[in-house]
């Protein structure tokens, strides 16, 4: 039987995997597709609190759908190497 101690960092593997779910729980806040684009002629300012890495996860699921042509359960699926091909070609990358 192993009893948990300080000493062999259980505890403290326990506090991060709890804060690993808490992006989960956050809602994420949704935008307009027009307001997520990122150009080459120059960075628009995107809203505060937008994930620069997920664009995707701010859109709406009817723009999801439209951009994409997949839901986001369907999108989620795809290898990354696809899922960065997709964002590239919607401008979300």
């Amino acid at each position: 039987m192993r009893l948990w101690s300080p000493q062999n960092g259980e505890g403290q593997r326990g506090r991060m995997d709890r804060g690993n779910s808490l992006p989960c729980v956050l809602e994420q806040k949704i935008y307009p597709y027009e307001m997520l684009v990122v150009t080459n002629r120059g960075r628009t300012k995107l809203p505060p609190g937008v994930d620069r890495m997920r664009l995707e996860r701010h859109l709406s699921a009817e723009d999801f759908s439209r951009v994409f042509s997949m839901s986001p359960e369907e999108f989620g699926k795809l290898a990354l190497w696809k899922r960065n091909e997709l964002k590239k070609k919607a401008s979300l990358f």
